[in-house]
């Protein structure tokens, strides 16, 4: 198929939320489409042939997880090729919020569920080798929820999660440090952290 304002527009979009999840892709796709009287036939292909474009500026759109309580659900997400995870974590926080950000990963990756209370998470601050101030964890940790880091469930107690975001753009970094913990599925290549739950690929 050509590139057409169809693939841009739907680019933009997807580039403006940095995710996008299941039931909002085939929607959009086809209201970009619609837009420039394209035929909303084959979305694989269309994403595919927004990858072809985006290759030879290092991004890729690329299929994840978003592992939420109430269901999972497989989304698109941009992620930039260019840049290691290491660096593009250190050009994003200071060495102290990446000191915290890890920690936060580590313990959500080893928990039973995949996940880890919000006030757990700020208390990690006072255990990092400069420990962190109450109110600087707290604001570090309500910034990677509303960037899309992490995933804020609200049950009797607020709950985090990685979101799809972390697990596709922090892929790598992921792999190599807890590779015997994480799940990536033999069929579909797509990572997991609750392997018991997970049923996006039969």
């Amino acid at each position: 198929m050509v590139y057409t304002n169809a693939h841009r527009l739907f680019l933009q979009i997807l580039t403006s939320r940095r995710y996008l999840l299941g039931q909002e892709v085939k929607s959009i796709h086809e209201k970009c489409c619609a837009k420039f009287n394209v035929k909303a036939d084959n979305l694989l292909e269309f994403v595919k042939d927004i990858n072809a474009e985006l290759e030879q500026i290092h991004l890729v759109i690329r299929k994840a997880i978003q592992e939420d309580y109430a269901s999972d659900s497989q989304c698109f997400v941009l992620v930039n090729l260019f840049d290691s995870d290491a660096t593009r974590m250190n050009s994003t926080f200071t060495p102290e919020e990446l000191s915290l950000f890890r920690k936060v990963i580590e313990a959500i990756i080893q928990s039973e569920e995949g996940s880890v209370l919000i006030t757990e998470a700020i208390n990690m601050g006072f255990s990092l080798k400069e420990r962190m101030k109450i109110g600087k964890s707290e604001a570090l940790i309500d910034r990677l929820v509303q960037d899309g880091w992490l995933l804020q469930h609200t049950e009797e107690e607020k709950i985090l999660s990685l979101s799809a975001l972390s697990t596709a753009e922090l892929q790598i970094y992921l792999e190599e440090h807890y590779k015997d913990i994480i799940f990536k599925c033999f069929f579909c290549k797509l990572l997991t952290l609750k392997v018991w739950n997970y049923s996006i690929c039969n």
